[in-house]
């Protein structure tokens, strides 16, 4: 009975308690009348608050004894309003213009941006989640930063994509800047044992867009020599999210889409074809009507047409769904999500799927140590075709496909182009896309665990280790019966990275009065990497049905296992006097095994000054300049991008003799081979306007890479043809400016607008073996630029005979390869990206516009499907771009489409006439990239379900391109390899899958 009083007596106190909480509503906003979603209010002396909703209101219930209420937000002066007795408090905030607090993630810590004197700039991440048919954050970030070009070369799902900070900056060594997640360098390499012309896999694929939190793009020496030897190309940090104290929040989101293909080249219908042929074989003297008899009268309009697009193309779906929670207190804070991502590729054959899971923990342990650890585990899945550069691809067969002839028989079989009519086709585009099967299978693991320790507030300790883990099985399979193989070919291959790191940081913070700010960092690191590959072949399968290597007739097997390892040391000092003049002081040293005995330690120095002219005395009031700061910065890093132990005098094992095992001398030792060294100068400045509602950002910077590794030319009596070697520059050089601004602002609208534009040319200063050709298609030469195509300049149609004339550039009569000559660079010097954000409560409409161009692109598909190679041993050889249609008919046409002839590609005469500038193109263009309508539904009407936000949105990307390019897309290259394809091999087309168009709807949940 005791119990029972005493719990009443409990119940009333708390309904008295509750009784005598006072209510009071209200709403935030900036100066210029623009609401404030997600400030903090407070009771100020408690822990008991709450936040603004989409549109800045809020509603927070205080005790009697309340007198102060506290107003946060990041970038905004705190405020603290008195209660008393006020049921109903608006807040105007304003902008913290001289703290200019926002942090900025850089190797190794944190700065904030007042306080940078480096080229380092931050994406918003709220642009790259939920992207429609975006599997990788890389792809996303396409145009949304200076200095950063990023390019998709194919639609294939799950394939790698190219990006480059301020340009290509080697030769045979990677020109990919570094990736470094939660502060671990990260595996990026294409691992897949597989036919070299499907489109590589992208490791970046692995992690879930939407667990970043952050992206840092570090662009000058300055900035990324904390990296040493592998900074060279620039480093892109991601941060995941983490953990806050609070309420524990769920978040679950959906997204799915559709894809098309967004262009397709125009081949003629089946009349037309025939009719063309006619005229081909007119030209060439057979006489008129030729072909009527074997293919049709042109005028039978009831001959059909079969286009092989409608059988390789289709519409492909893609399911994205998220979940996560975040949540946690004081001493322990948590961040778990989960990601299933399933994208159907646009072209039958192909597949990306994506298994993800993520935990972030950080634990105080005590008001000293600190402990936590990120862990990130996925499974993704690919499944692609033979595509670019290759005779058996899918689309270059399908635009070549005769166009009388279906690509399935009445029974559902493959029609074999070698039987069908009697006339001859490449191979069955569908075939190939159905029936060779090419899967690789990743699963990867990238676990860090670390400590920190507080030994005073200034002084600190930091160590981590971490293991990024890579196992990748691929499977492969030609069916027999193929063009390819008579018997059928069968792959499979296995690869296995293990890498850790430790790596232990020392950080010192010193101030002598208020004037002089120190910051100091040294640090110790530790990494090594082992690589395992296995590769089995096989040939003679019984059935297409049973396509094991183990049935296979014969088969034969390879293993190795390599490994590298970094030891490394550095420092760096951050200075500011008065918040006015800033130094910043890097270096690196950098030992690898990578490298010979003679030169295996490499230091990496950088500097860096600042001059904020704004915080002067003669600027520090005026009413338009918020912010001013020159920057300036030069320094060395390195690029170690290449393979393991080149060095060495390596030895191969095998059969040596009859058969018989042993060894023989595979590299010949070059002790002191050694880093290719980047030095890079830059200048910048960082404007701000009206209290920063405009800011322009804009840099010169020159890039010069020397000691390029390279293949030299070593006597016979050596035993060796080459060697590898320190030889050789490149430049780049240009400039870059980012411009943000905030155009209108207006009670509950707003108009925000973004605009980045980098121009840079680059240029081979100095190379061995100076006009090398490195294809049939390109070459490199000192004063050019890298990826410089060299081809036959086509001078147009003499109007009189029809025939295509050619420059005779060494005068000798005669037209052949020898004729060549530098004709452009397939690398953009110059790209971009302009973006408008309109709000208006809870609704928002992003468009974002991409650009690029003063590139050229070898449209090597069009000599397969373009007026010559019409005939292949006395059989046509199947369809024609309808511009050839535009041919030349009699004499004083005045054309760029020579006459028709049945010379085909087996022609000794006319294989020369592939190689030349007819088929050159400008690859500039203007693309409509994202357009996204978001509207977020008021706290008002969810509130009574539990949630906190929920979000619906529809989005279209890739939707528009403007361009003269008339291949499938200009944003294309068959070369896409990694290293020296993708280096020096740029602006090549033949038969690559173009660009996709997206729609998508989803929808967000928070609670």
């Amino acid at each position: 009975m005791k119990r029972i009083i005493l719990i009443a007596f409990i119940c009333l106190g708390v309904l008295q308690y509750s009784y005598s909480q006072t209510k009071i509503t209200g709403k935030v906003s900036s100066e210029e009348g623009e609401t404030l979603p997600g400030v903090s209010v407070v009771v100020k002396g408690t822990t008991q608050g709450t936040v603004t909703d989409i549109d800045g209101s809020y509603n927070i219930s205080v005790p009697p004894d309340a007198s102060t209420l506290v107003f946060s937000f990041v970038g905004m002066n705190t405020q603290e309003v008195s209660i008393n007795g006020k049921s109903v408090i608006d807040v105007q905030m304003s902008a913290d213009i001289k703290q200019l607090s926002e942090v900025v993630i850089v190797g190794y810590g944190t700065q904030k941006k007042k306080d940078i004197t480096s080229a380092v700039s931050t994406i918003d991440t709220d642009e790259i989640q939920n992207v429609p048919a975006s599997y990788s954050f890389d792809g996303a970030i396409q145009g949304k930063t200076a200095g950063l070009n990023v390019s998709s070369s194919s639609a294939t799902p799950g394939s790698a994509i190219n990006v480059n900070i301020r340009g290509v900056t080697s030769i045979n060594a990677s020109s990919q800047p570094l990736y470094v997640v939660d502060g671990v360098p990260i595996v990026t390499g294409n691992n897949s044992a597989l036919n070299s012309n499907i489109q590589p896999i992208n490791p970046l694929a692995d992690i879930n867009p939407n667990d970043i939190e952050s992206i840092s793009v570090l662009k000058d020496a300055s900035a990324a020599a904390i990296y040493g030897s592998r900074g060279a190309n620039g480093v892109i940090i991601i941060t995941s999210k983490r953990g806050t104290a609070g309420k524990t929040k769920f978040n679950v989101g959906y997204y799915t889409g559709i894809s098309e293909i967004s262009n397709t080249p125009e081949l003629m219908t089946s009349q037309e074809w025939i009719s063309f042929m006619n005229a081909a074989a007119e030209f060439d003297g057979l006489g008129e009507n030729y072909w009527n008899s074997s293919l049709g009268d042109p005028n039978d309009e009831s001959i059909p047409t079969y286009n092989a697009y409608d059988y390789i193309f289709r519409t492909g779906v893609t399911h994205n769904a998220d979940v996560s929670i975040q949540g946690g207190n004081d001493n322990t804070k948590f961040y778990i999500s989960g990601n299933y991502f399933n994208q159907e590729g646009i072209q039958v054959g192909q597949n990306f799927e994506r298994i993800s899971g993520r935990i972030n923990l950080d634990h105080s342990a005590s008001s000293k140590l600190g402990l936590g650890t990120s862990i990130l585990v996925s499974r993704t899945n690919h499944q692609r075709t033979v595509n670019e550069n290759d005779e058996y691809g899918v689309v270059i067969n399908a635009q070549a496909w005769d166009p009388t002839a279906p690509l399935t028989q009445d029974d559902g079989s493959y029609t074999d182009p070698f039987k069908h009519y009697g006339w001859w086709a490449l191979e069955n585009p569908l075939f190939i896309a159905e029936q060779y099967i090419n899967t690789s299978a990743t699963s990867r693991a990238l676990t860090s665990v670390f400590a920190t320790y507080d030994f005073t507030d200034k002084l600190s300790f930091k160590t981590t280790w971490s293991v990024d883990y890579n196992s990748l099985t691929d499977e492969s399979f030609i069916p027999a019966g193929s063009k390819e193989s008579d018997v059928g070919n069968g792959i499979y291959g296995t690869y296995e990275e293990l890498a850790w790191l430790n790596e232990n940081t020392l950080t010192y913070n010193l101030q002598l009065n208020d004037d002089h700010q120190f910051n100091f960092l040294a640090g110790f690191t530790m990494q090594e990497s082992r690589q395992d590959f296995s590769t089995i072949t096989g040939t003679g399968f019984p059935s297409n049905d049973v396509i094991k290597i183990s049935t296979a007739a014969n088969s034969t097997g390879s293993s190795n296992s390599s490994s590298f390892g970094f030891l490394s040391y550095l420092g760096r000092v951050n200075y500011s006097f008065k918040g006015k003049y800033l130094a910043n002081f890097t270096v690196r040293s950098d030992g690898s095994s990578r490298f010979g005995t003679n030169t295996r330690y490499g230091t990496f120095p950088s500097g860096s000054v600042g001059w904020v002219i704004s915080e002067e005395s003669f600027l520090s009031s005026s009413p338009v300049l918020s912010n001013l700061k020159l920057r300036a910065s030069y320094g060395t890093i390195g690029n170690a991008g290449i393979g393991n132990f080149t060095w060495r005098g390596a030895y191969s094992l095998g059969a040596a003799y009859n058969g018989s095992g042993g060894t023989a001398p595979a590299i010949l030792e070059n002790p002191d081979l050694s880093w290719e060294k980047t030095t890079q100068l830059n200048i910048g400045v960082d404007v701000g306007l009206f209290k920063d509602r405009v800011s322009l950002t804009a840099d010169y910077f020159t890039k010069n890479t020397t000691d390029l590794l390279l293949e030299k030319d070593v006597p016979g009596t050596t035993g060796f043809k080459t060697t590898q070697s320190n030889f050789g520059e490149i430049e780049n050089r240009g400039f870059e400016v980012s411009l943000n601004a905030t155009v209108l602002r207006k009670q509950d609208f707003e108009w925000s607008t973004n605009i980045n534009f980098s121009h840079i040319e680059n240029e081979v200063v100095d190379v061995l073996n100076d006009g090398q050709i490195v294809s049939r298609n390109f070459v490199i030469l000192e004063g050019e630029a890298l990826s410089q195509l060299y081809l036959i300049k086509f001078l147009g149609v003499d109007p009189f005979t029809g025939d295509a004339v050619f420059e005779d550039i060494n005068s000798d009569g005669i037209i052949n390869l020898d004729d060549r000559q530098p004709v452009g660079s397939g690398i953009p010097n110059y790209f971009g990206g302009f973006s408008n954000t309109f709000r208006y409560k809870g609704l928002s409409l992003d468009v974002f516009f991409q650009f690029s161009g003063g590139n050229k692109i070898y449209n090597q598909s069009r000599h397969a499907y373009e007026n010559y190679g019409s005939l292949q041993s006395g059989i046509p050889y199947g369809n024609q771009s309808k511009n050839s249609l535009d041919y030349w008919k009699q004499p004083g046409d005045i054309t760029d489409i020579p006459r028709p002839s049945l010379a085909g590609p087996g022609d000794a005469d006319a294989q020369w006439q592939r190689f030349s500038t007819q088929y050159l193109e400008d690859g500039d263009f203007v693309r409509l990239k994202n357009v996204k309508l978001a509207y977020n539904i008021p706290s008002s009407l969810i509130e009574k379900w539990g949630l906190s936000s929920v979000q619906v949105y529809a989005q279209g990307r890739n939707l528009i391109t403007w361009t003269d390019y008339l291949g499938f897309d200009p944003e294309v290259s068959t070369n896409t390899s990694g290293t020296e394809e993708l280096n020096s091999l740029q602006g090549e087309d033949f038969g690559t899958l173009g660009q996709a168009r997206t729609y998508s709807f989803g929808i967000n949940i928070g609670f």
